[in-house]
C-alpha cells in the first residue's frame, strides 16, 4: 500500500464596539492594566491600538513614508498593522497626491495607488478610534480633532482601546459595558448592511470579498446563530484568537458546558469530522480546517495570488461544483451572492485552487464532493491530476518507492508516467519506468521498461544505454491518498533474477 499528501496555513479575525461620548469621560487604557493585565497585554499586542496613531507612535515603527513626504508632514497613519499604511497629512487630509503610490501594503513591500488625485477627508473614526464624535459641520473647525480642517470629528484617542468596547471609564462605578453578541462586532467589521439591517450585503470587487466584512459573511455562512466570542478570545490578535481546549472564559459569562472546552473546530463541535479527517494525509501535513473552509478570498491591501486575497473569509461554506468565482458573485462583481435562505458559499479556485494549482476544477471537484464521508472513496471519482506525487510505503521501505505524474497530452487526453527506484537481487540499483493511458475505473495498466548501461557526468552518452521490456504493472487507487501496486517482469526479466 501507498499512501500520500499535502501542507498549508491559517489566519482569522478582530472585534471592536465603539461608543460616542465626550473625551473627558475617557480614563485611558492604562488604567486598566492595574486589574485586567493579561487582558492589556492581550490587547497590546494585537491590532486594536494601531488602527490609527499619531505621527509620534509611528514613526518608532518599522512604517516607511511615501516619496515626498517627511514625519513633519503627517499628523496621524491609518493601519500600519499587517496589512496596509495610508498617511493623513498637516491638514488632515488623506495624502492623496496626482501619482499616487500612497498606499504601503505591508505583506508585499509594495507601493499602490489609493485615490490618487481625489480630496479624501478622514471621517473613519468611528471603527479607527476610540471616542468618536462625528462633526456634521466640518467647516466648523471647532468639532474637528486638533481644529483641522480634514479631520471630520473628533476623538479621545487613536486605536481601539479597551474603552471603544467597554465604555469610557467614568460609567466603572455603574458598570462597564460587556457585549458578547455577535452585532457588537459587527458594527464595525461590516462594510454595508450593519446589524439590524433587513438585508444582508456582502461587497466585492475585482473578483475578491472586500475587507471588513466579517460580520455579514458571518451571517451568511453556517454559525450565524454563534456570537464571535465563542470562538475568539476578543483581547488577542486575530490569527491567535481562537480557543484553545481547556482555557477558561469566566469574562464572557458564557454557560458552563463550554467553559474550557475550546472553540477548535473539531473539539467543540465537529469531533465526528474530525475523526474521520484525522486519518487522512492532508490532516498529517498538517492542512487545518481553516485553510480549505476560511481561505482568502478577501482582499484588504493586495492579493497574494490570482487564488489568494489577504484576508481570511468567514462563510465556511464551499461550493464543490465545478465552477469558478464567478459563480460566487452576483452578475456585477459588486457582491457576494446569497441563495433564498441568505446563504453564501466560496468556489474551489479559493478552497482548493490556491494549493492544487495544477488541478483543473472539474479535477478538484469530484475530489470534494462528500469528502468528509468515510464511505465515499474513489470509485466514482477516477483517476486525475492530483494524485500527482511520490508514493512509498512508510518508514520500513524508506528508500524505495513510485514518482507518479498524471498529465495531459496536447489533446487533452490524461496519461500516467511512473517511475520506480528499487534494487536487483545483487542488490544493484534499478531504474523502472511506464507510460500509459490506458485506464480502466480507477485502475491504470502500464507497460514497464528498464534502463541501463549509461554514465552519470560528463560521460554520459543516450548512444551507451538501453531501454528494454521489463513487464507490466498494474496500479489500483482507493481513494485519492492510498493505492496499491503490481509489478509482473517477463521472461527475460526473470532468467536475470527479477520474481
Amino acid at each position: 500500500m501507498l499512501g500520500k499528501g499535502a501542507v498549508h496555513l491559517l489566519l482569522i479575525a478582530m472585534l471592536a464596539f465603539p461608543f460616542t461620548v465626550a473625551a473627558q469621560d475617557y480614563d485611558g487604557s492604562d488604567s486598566c492594566v492595574q486589574c485586567h493585565e493579561q487582558n492589556w497585554n492581550e490587547w497590546q499586542v494585537s491590532g486594536h491600538p494601531y488602527k490609527l496613531m499619531s505621527s509620534e507612535e509611528a514613526r518608532n515603527r518599522p512604517i516607511p513614508l511615501p516619496e515626498g513626504l517627511s514625519w513633519d508632514d503627517v499628523t496621524y497613519v491609518i493601519g500600519g498593522y499587517k496589512w496596509k499604511s495610508r498617511y493623513l497629512q498637516s491638514d488632515g487630509y488623506v495624502y492623496t497626491p496626482a501619482e499616487g503610490r500612497n498606499q504601503y501594503n505591508m505583506l508585499t513591500g509594495e507601493w499602490s495607488d489609493y485615490h490618487a488625485g481625489e480630496v479624501k477627508p478622514y471621517d473613519c473614526g468611528q471603527c479607527h478610534t476610540t471616542g468618536w464624535v462625528a462633526n456634521e459641520n466640518p467647516e466648523n473647525l471647532d468639532g474637528n480633532k486638533d481644529n483641522l480642517p480634514g479631520i471630520h470629528g473628533d476623538f479621545f484617542v487613536g486605536g481601539i482601546h479597551c474603552e471603544a468596547c467597554h465604555g469610557p471609564g467614568a460609567n466603572f462605578s455603574t458598570g462597564m459595558q460587556v457585549d458578547n453578541s455577535a452585532d457588537a462586532c459587527g458594527v464595525c467589521h461590516h462594510r454595508t448592511a450593519p446589524p439590524g439591517s433587513e438585508e444582508n450585503v456582502i461587497p466585492a470587487s475585482c473578483g475578491f470579498i472586500r475587507h471588513h466584512e466579517q460580520y455579514n459573511e458571518h451571517l451568511a455562512g453556517p454559525h450565524a446563530t454563534l456570537d464571535c466570542v465563542d470562538c475568539h478570545n476578543p483581547h488577542e490578535k486575530s490569527f491567535l484568537s481562537i480557543w484553545k481546549a481547556g482555557e477558561r472564559r469566566e469574562w464572557s459569562g458564557l454557560e458552563d458546558d463550554k467553559v474550557g472546552a475550546g472553540a477548535q473546530c473539531g473539539v467543540d463541535c465537529h469531533s465526528g469530522v474530525m475523526a474521520t479527517y484525522s486519518q487522512t494525509s492532508m490532516y498529517d501535513y498538517g492542512v487545518t480546517c481553516q485553510d480549505c473552509h476560511m481561505p482568502m478570498a478577501s482582499k484588504s491591501a493586495q492579493a497574494l495570488g490570482p487564488n489568494q486575497g489577504d484576508v481570511m473569509t468567514h462563510i465556511f461554506y464551499i461550493n464543490t461544483d465545478a465552477v469558478d468565482r464567478t459563480a460566487m458573485f452576483t452578475e456585477d462583481g459588486g457582491a457576494v451572492l446569497l441563495d433564498e435562505d441568505g446563504k453564501a458559499m466560496v468556489t474551489m479556485d479559493f478552497a482548493c485552487q490556491r494549493c492544487h494549482e495544477t488541478a483543473t476544477l472539474e479535477e478538484l471537484s469530484k475530489f470534494a464532493k462528500d469528502f468528509h464521508d468515510p464511505e465515499i472513496g474513489n470509485a466514482n471519482v477516477g483517476l486525475t491530476s492530483g494524485l500527482t506525487g511520490n508514493w512509498w510505503n512508510g518508514p520500513e521501505r524508506s528508500g524505495e518507492g513510485f514518482v507518479l505524474s498524471f498529465e495531459r497530452d496536447p489533446n487533452g487526453d490524461l496519461f500516467l508516467f511512473a517511475s520506480f527506484y528499487t534494487y536487483d537481487d545483487q542488490g544493484n540499483q534499478v531504474y523502472l519506468i511506464g507510460l500509459s493511458n490506458e485506464f480502466d475505473g480507477t485502475t491504470v495498466n502500464v507497460d514497464v521498461y528498464i534502463t541501463s548501461g549509461r554514465r552519470w557526468g560528463e560521460d554520459f552518452n543516450t548512444a551507451d544505454g538501453s531501454t528494454v521490456r521489463w513487464g507490466t504493472g498494474k496500479f489500483t487507487f482507493a481513494d485519492c491518498e492510498s493505492g496499491s501496486v503490481t509489478l509482473t517482469p517477463n521472461a527475460d526479466a526473470v532468467a536475470a533474477g527479477f520474481t
